[in-house]
């Protein structure tokens, strides 16, 4: 669909839970939904391109070309999923709505799942939809800094795991897990986040150089205690940092393992970059929205963490 289109899908979205059960009372209400999403009116084949394909009485979509067969959720982070989209709406609306979030006890205790397997499952996958596949980088005036979090294992420093996050000054940010907070990390995540045209304004970390911003114009600040009460040079970053350590030990009690701590920074990235907007609703709007371009997720890697970027191997 074309951008305007799921814009107007996202403004037209229930705004409270009593809508949401109206607008998708059944399996059919979410199918049409989700269809509208990805394809707009009509379901192009998946294999061959052609622009039109029927939907047989099973629920599968038929290319009238090469009579390939595929299904609503072929291709994306539902891929093989046997249980209903009306469940997966229903948890993707819980986790959304809750300020905090919630844990996997408390999704397998709302949607009543047998096993916690399945609902730390669930989760996993929602949280690789939230990151926006097309997301731009940050731009304009952009604070870096580094911060550190505390993970159940594997982690670097006494326990805790190195984070770097990019901070637009009233606008979005960026979070990354690294390895530590040298200069090769630094110029994977200012490579990958940052435009070339912003001006980063950092401490004065050595690792903040000319070798890991490029070209960017850069202004290192250093302050004291007292400089930094009246006005602080990183104030975007570090309100960033403090409301992450607060979500962290809060919903999660800190019990995060390091190897799947950048799906929790990608989920509470999501949940930051929308903390002004109005309407629980539009955040499961923009969360369908996500999901429907992000790619399918093997067992191995939920169980084993995402593909591990560079940077988090220091590289």
């Amino acid at each position: 669909m074309s951008r305007p289109d799921l814009e107007q899908l996202w403004r037209e979205f229930p705004k409270t839970l009593s809508e949401f059960e109206a607008k998708f009372p059944d399996e059919a209400a979410c199918r049409a939904y989700w269809k509208q999403m990805r394809f707009g009116h009509t379901v192009a084949c998946v294999r061959c391109g052609h622009g039109k394909t029927y939907e047989r009485r099973d629920g599968w979509f038929e290319c009238p070309k090469c009579h390939h067969l595929s299904s609503l959720t072929a291709g994306t982070i539902f891929q093989g999923t046997r249980k209903p989209l009306r469940l997966w709406f229903r948890a993707i609306w819980e986790v959304c709505v809750h300020r905090h979030g919630v844990s996997a006890k408390d999704l397998q205790r709302i949607l009543g799942f047998g096993a916690y397997e399945t609902a730390w499952t669930w989760l996993h996958k929602l949280r690789k939809g939230f990151v926006d596949q097309d997301r731009k980088p940050l731009s304009g005036e952009v604070e870096i800094d580094e911060g550190f979090i505390r993970g159940t294992r594997g982690a670097w420093r006494g326990g805790k795991s190195v984070v770097l996050v990019a901070a637009e000054r009233g606008g979005r940010i960026r979070l990354r897990r690294v390895a530590n907070n040298d200069e090769p990390s630094i110029g994977c995540f200012a490579d990958e986040l940052i435009d070339t045209q912003a001006r980063v304004i950092s401490d004065g970390l050595a690792s903040y150089n000319r070798r890991t911003l490029k070209d960017r114009a850069h202004a290192m600040t250093v302050q004291t205690k007292a400089e930094k009460a009246i006005r602080d040079a990183q104030q975007q970053c570090h309100w960033a940092i403090s409301n992450l350590k607060r979500w962290w030990l809060g919903t999660h009690h800190g019990a995060i393992s390091d190897k799947h701590a950048q799906a929790y920074l990608d989920e509470f990235t999501f949940r930051y970059n929308r903390r002004k907007t109005h309407g629980v609703g539009r955040l499961v709007a923009r969360a369908l929205q996500y999901l429907v371009t992000a790619p399918p997720m093997t067992m191995r890697q939920l169980v084993h963490g995402h593909a591990a970027h560079p940077a988090e191997l220091g590289g």
